[in-house]
């Protein structure tokens, strides 16, 4: 099993160049004993960047997990068991670390509001959007949750990493995690344990993504389109300015 960095810290998630040993080669594709790429999942595109070792290069372009994790590679193969140095566009990873701790905020705020249900979300370098239901707010109502959402940033909240037992989170109400959206049946029973990400106290969620160490990272949360997508369901799509409001 390959170890991921970003799954138990934060340095782990802001490590950008990292060395591992060489588990598997196959055609486009290799394998490692640990990697500081991210795959795809969770509505957060995969990293890309380079692997490099004595005599070659390849690079990364996609990163997949289907109970291993493979690195597509456009270029040269190393062998197995060799050491390769890897590198991730680290410009590309911050920007999906900013975007996807914002989804989990405007999530929270919109659960707390309205009550609202996360049924989707599709993680972006420029824009994100997430799907919500029950929802339809206008254009007002819209600007007042823009408000909210960044008043929490400018709070500079912390996000913290942790691991929880599934019974645990299934049973707290606490917990934000839509039953409608199918997590915990999409989940095989075998998992027992699950990474959870907190916001302050406002938010705490099972995600496997990468995500900044606080809120004010994010700069700020400006949405610049609604769209309703059938009955009692809304999507929101968002961009992020450097600047804190």
């Amino acid at each position: 099993m390959t170890v991921q960095y970003h799954m138990t810290s934060h340095d782990g998630t802001y490590k950008r160049k990292f060395e591992a040993e060489v588990t598997g080669v196959f055609p486009g594709i290799v394998e490692l004993d640990q990697t500081a790429f991210y795959h795809l999942g969770g509505g957060q595109p995969a990293d890309t960047g380079t692997l490099t070792w004595d005599d070659g290069e390849g690079k990364v372009f996609d990163v997949r997990k289907k109970n291993r994790i493979r690195h597509m590679v456009d270029g040269d193969l190393p062998e197995v068991g060799s050491t390769i140095a890897g590198s991730i566009n680290w410009d590309r990873r911050y920007a999906h670390m900013r975007m996807h701790t914002s989804q989990h905020l405007v999530s929270a705020v919109v659960s707390e509001k309205y009550g609202s249900d996360t049924v989707g979300n599709q993680i972006g370098g420029d824009k994100s959007r997430i799907d919500f239901k029950p929802l339809k707010l206008s254009d007002s109502e819209i600007n007042m949750l823009q408000d909210d959402v960044n008043d929490y940033i400018n709070k500079d909240l912390k996000i913290d990493i942790n691991e929880a037992d599934r019974s645990d989170l299934e049973n707290n109400p606490e917990i934000r995690s839509s039953m409608s959206s199918g997590l915990w049946k999409r989940l095989p029973s075998s998992v027992k344990k699950l990474r959870v990400i907190s916001i302050g106290d406002i938010d705490v969620c099972p995600c496997a993504g990468t995500h900044v160490r606080s809120l004010s990272e994010i700069g700020s949360v400006e949405f610049v389109k609604k769209d309703n997508k059938g009955a009692e369901k809304q999507r929101l799509t968002y961009i992020l300015n450097d600047d804190k409001v």
